[in-house]
């Protein structure tokens, strides 16, 4: 399925998960996305560090929280909040999401973006070479604009149909 891009604003998306990128300390980055989803879900940064204190969550990784809607995805793509967002760890965070985005559930997809500008020409490869050819519809947001929708409209994959042995 093919991949959008949009700029917007990622907190208007009406794909079931939300992912963005955070760090693998578990320390609130501070800028102005990152800012407003903390006011928003408390809760889920304050999990999310929890399990980042005690090891459960490494750089490469992603981590799903399931009590808002919609659902963030926090893709660990930094080892500190103050380091920098490495192509290593987006290329892991963003495969496990193609390979495995059945196993989470997943039915949409928007990213917020992940880096920064110069950070981001090495980025959008890797997010176009794993999931341009995944089911899942996914928008990216390569730009962070508050209160304007980037989005037109959401179609869910369909649910897979179970094959036989025989692949019938």
């Amino acid at each position: 399925m093919p991949i959008s891009y949009v700029s917007g604003d990622p907190l208007l998306t009406r794909a079931q998960s939300l992912a963005f990128g955070h760090n693998a300390k578990g320390r609130t980055e501070m800028g102005a996305l990152e800012t407003l989803l903390l006011n928003r879900y408390p809760a889920a940064f304050a999990t999310y560090g929890k399990n980042c204190r005690s090891g459960r969550i490494k750089a490469g990784a992603l981590w799903t929280w399931r009590e808002s809607r919609p659902n963030l995805t926090f893709l660990v793509i930094r080892e500190t909040a103050v380091g920098a967002t490495r192509l290593r760890f987006v290329e892991s965070a963003i495969m496990t999401l193609a390979r495995d985005y059945r196993q989470y559930n997943l039915t949409s997809l928007a990213i917020a973006p992940l880096a920064n500008p110069l950070e981001w020409k090495a980025i959008r490869p890797v997010i176009d070479y794993w999931l341009r050819v995944c089911p899942l519809p996914v928008t990216v947001y390569e730009g962070y604009v508050p209160g304007v929708a980037g989005e037109t409209s959401f179609t869910p994959s369909p649910t897979p149909l179970p094959v036989n042995e025989e692949g019938e």
